[in-house]
This record gives structure tokens, sequence and C-alpha cells, in this order.
């Protein structure tokens, strides 16, 4: 079976579970459990934990249809959450948006793409996509990050959503934000914010109407 940074595990002759955090020589692989302590494990000793990584107590959410509550148009953020002593970054895709998203990451390699996972997230939901260790922070990957919107409800019509996006070590300096789907503080990135128009178009007339008139 074939393994990835990121990867829920668990431990064939022990209770443990944990994500693969680094892979190590002679079949070796690091697995960063819940106390942020990364235990290096033979490869054949682990095995793979299917499933969308959610907490057990996680409750269904209700329909917005069922809630009546207003179409949310925006609102979807990749989320780090963990505390730096403890080791353990949790990496996940959190939707405060009333679509149901369907996402698609990879870890970008020079012009490669390697998929790292790919799930639907429903609205008002959330669901880990990745998990490294903080001692790392500096090589986690730039993800490619692709998302699709979808709804039954009347929307505006939106186009999928692709980005670039990488945590760097100096995004870990801002404080957390409380997040109320997830329950829990993260730093936050919102993915699905409007481009901004720094009116090229205009720059380029302003200067091309105040350029001397050659003689």
């Amino acid at each position: 079976m074939k393994f990835k940074i990121g990867d829920l595990v668990r431990f064939v002759d022990e209770p443990i579970e944990g994500h693969i955090t680094s892979f190590q020589k002679n079949d070796m692989v690091g697995v960063t459990d819940e106390s942020g302590f990364e235990i290096p494990v033979p490869l054949n000793k682990i095995t793979l934990v299917h499933g969308n990584m959610k907490r057990d107590d996680d409750e269904e959410t209700p329909n917005r249809s069922q809630t009546n509550l207003p179409f949310v148009e925006r609102g979807i953020y990749l989320g780090v959450e963990g505390e730096q002593k403890d080791g353990l970054a949790k990496f996940y895709i959190i939707n405060h948006s009333s679509y149901d998203l369907l996402i698609m990451v990879s870890d970008i390699n020079g012009n490669k793409r390697n998929g790292l996972f790919a799930e639907k997230v429903l609205s008002r939901d959330f669901v880990q996509f990745y998990s490294a260790n903080f001692t790392n922070v500096g090589k986690w990957p730039n993800f490619d990050i692709q998302i699709l919107r979808h709804s039954t409800d009347a929307h505006t019509a939106t186009s999928p959503i692709k980005k670039e996006f990488r945590v760097k070590p100096l995004d870990l300096i801002n404080s957390k934000e409380m997040d109320e789907v997830l329950e829990a503080k993260v730093w936050r990135f919102e993915l699905d914010k409007p481009e901004e128009n720094i009116g090229l178009d205009k720059l380029k007339d302003h200067f091309i109407s105040h350029r001397p008139n050659r003689r």
C-alpha cells in the first residue's frame, strides 16, 4: 500500500492512531499522534484509516432550507489548527457558505501535481485534508486547490475556484480566530475572496495620457 504525508493511519500492533508526517530511511515513517509526538514505525506495521477525519461527536448539519437561513455566497476557508508547542498541525477546508463543495487538493512539485485529497464538503461543514509537523513549517506543501460550488437553490453563477496556496511561517505570527463551524481556533485563510482589481488599465491610461508629446 502506498502512503503519503497527511494520511491517517493506525498501528497494527498497538492501539495508536496518528498522521504520517515524515518518511525516513529503511522503510520507516514518522507518525504524529494527538499528543504531538512523532513516533518512528515500520511501514508494514501501519494500516490506513479510511474516512473524512471528522470528529466522533460531529452531528449532521441541518439543510439550509430547513432552517430558513439566507443564502450565503462566500465563506470558504483553509484553516490550520494546532499548537506549535504540541507539534501537529491539521489542515481543514471549512465551508461557511450555502454551497456544497467538491474539492481537490494537490501538492505542487515543479510542473507536476501530486494528488493529496478529494472530497465533498457540505454547506456549513468541514473536512481535514492534510496534517504536518510544525517543526517542518518551512517545508509545508504549496497546495493546488480546486473547488466546484453547487446548490439546488437559486444563486449567482460562480466559476470554479483554482488557487495555489502555501502557509508560510510568517502567516503563523498572526493570532488564531475562533471558527464557529469547526468550533476551534485556527489560522484562517479565505479561498473564495474576490480578486482585487488594482486598476492596471486605468493606470496604463493615466501614464499614456500624461506622456510628454514628442517633437
